[in-house]
This record gives structure tokens, C-alpha cells and sequence, in this order.
């Protein structure tokens, strides 16, 4: 049976659905993003959560965003509190990833002796073995179906190692990137 290319040469999609809940997991999870751990407060009044919709908006004045759902046991001491840090993980925080992914993860001095760091600036837990940790201000929320999306102003940058590599999420699960392909750049 033929098949017939776009003007790029590739193949078009090879199925259509209605975009019910279930079809448009399965698509967004065909779009590989990195995963970081949102904290805000820190020891005894830490609390934690995994993400994975962190996008840079801004580099004047350096704005982020992140989305939790509306639910999010975060969500409201985030807001009161007015700061949180994006904690952006390596491969080797996967555990702490899907521990703190789901609604049973640890809060308090637990989420704080469990991730390892110390207080940021703004006083949120900065994650030990992070990639990088930015510490925000909430600059603004959108409500958006159910979920709430955090504006964050970025006061102050972490930098972890440099050799580590990131923790991607694709397809529902974990992945680690290949190395870079040969080729120009």
C-alpha cells in the first residue's frame, strides 16, 4: 500500500482521534521534557512535589512557569508563602522523582532528611545533587482547567554539577538522553 509524504519528505501522522483525556496523555507524552522537584519551605515546614510542565518564559526580568493542578496539597502554601524553588534533577534523582510524585510523599522534616540540601535565600529547600535550583518569587497564576499555572521570578540561580545528566520523562517513563549526535551544530 503506498504512502504519501509531506513536502518535507516525512510521513504524515498515521492516525487521528478525538482528543478525549486518555488520547491526549498518550500524545503530550511523545514530548520529552525534563523533570524537576518544586519545593517551598524548607525542614519541618518543607513540603514537595515532582513536575514536569517547568518552562522558561522570560529573560527580562527571568520568569519561569510552572503548573500544579489545582489539588496540589503545594499549591496553597505556595501561594500564601509568595516563593518556591524549581529543584531540575539528574538521572540519578530518579527515585526522589517518583517518590515525590505521587499523593503519599513525604512532607516536612521527612521531605526535607529524605531530597538532602539546605535553605535557599528565599527559604525554600534547595535540593542536594540538583542539576540547578531557582529560587522564585510568584510573579502571577492563570487558572487554566484544572490546573493553576505559577508565574515564578527567579532571584537567585544554584548551579549542580556540571557533569551530571538530566532525569527526561517521555512515554510515561524515565529516560536518559543519548550521547549528542555526530554532525554539525
Amino acid at each position: 500500500m503506498p504512502t504519501s509524504t509531506s513536502p518535507s519528505g516525512h510521513a504524515p501522522a498515521v492516525r487521528r482521534e478525538a482528543p478525549d483525556g486518555e488520547a491526549y496523555r498518550r500524545a503530550m507524552g511523545r514530548f520529552p521534557t525534563g523533570v524537576a522537584i518544586l519545593t517551598q519551605g524548607c525542614g519541618p515546614l518543607t513540603r514537595a512535589v515532582t513536575v514536569n510542565s517547568v518552562t522558561s518564559v522570560s529573560l527580562d526580568p527571568q520568569l519561569l512557569s510552572v503548573c500544579l493542578g489545582e489539588d496540589s496539597t503545594v499549591l496553597e502554601p505556595l501561594l500564601r508563602a509568595g516563593h518556591f524553588t524549581v529543584n531540575l534533577l539528574s538521572s540519578a534523582q530518579r527515585e526522589s522523582c517518583a517518590r515525590f510524585a505521587g499523593r503519599s510523599r513525604p512532607t516536612g522534616a521527612d521531605a526535607h532528611e529524605e531530597l538532602g540540601g539546605s535553605r535557599g535565600d528565599n527559604g525554600c529547600l534547595v535540593v542536594e545533587g540538583a542539576l540547578a535550583a531557582l529560587e522564585c518569587r510568584v510573579d502571577g497564576t492563570v487558572r487554566a482547567g484544572d490546573h493553576v499555572i505559577v508565574l515564578g521570578r527567579v532571584e537567585t540561580l544554584h548551579h549542580g554539577p556540571a557533569e551530571a545528566e538530566p532525569l527526561v520523562f517521555y512515554g510515561g517513563g524515565y529516560r536518559r538522553l543519548a550521547p549528542p549526535a555526530p554532525g554539525p551544530r
